[in-house]
């Protein structure tokens, strides 16, 4: 790699983040309601797990970039930003299914909280 960005780590964690959380809402509407168990709980369970894998995925996607720099003190600030942006993803997913959670209610998005 021969230029590399700071700005980049950023971006394909948030990338990968909008990615996941599409997945949450696809998933939290095709739960179906059941007449004894409303699906809330599996709701709940796939908004965190995806959370946190959208976290993961966005620091690995990183770090397997950051294998092509050549630069030692540049790789070390790269994976750094790497763990910072894949915080910053996780807290942003959060926000925005809270959010969500709110506007929504009534709906099935509006059980994850």
């Amino acid at each position: 790699m021969n230029q590399v960005s700071i700005t980049s780590a950023y971006m394909w964690a948030l990338v990968i983040m909008v990615i996941f959380f599409l997945a949450a809402i696809l998933i939290a509407i095709a739960i179906p309601y059941k007449p004894n168990d409303p699906g809330t709980t599996t709701r709940k369970i796939s908004f965190w797990i995806l959370c946190v894998l959208s976290s993961v995925t966005g620091f690995v996607v990183n770090y397997i970039l950051a294998t092509g720099i050549v630069v030692p003190v540049t790789k070390a600030s790269y994976v750094t930003n790497s763990g910072i942006a894949a915080g910053v993803a996780f807290v942003i997913f959060i926000i925005i299914g809270f959010v969500c959670s709110k506007l929504f209610p009534n709906s099935k998005v509006g059980t994850w909280f």
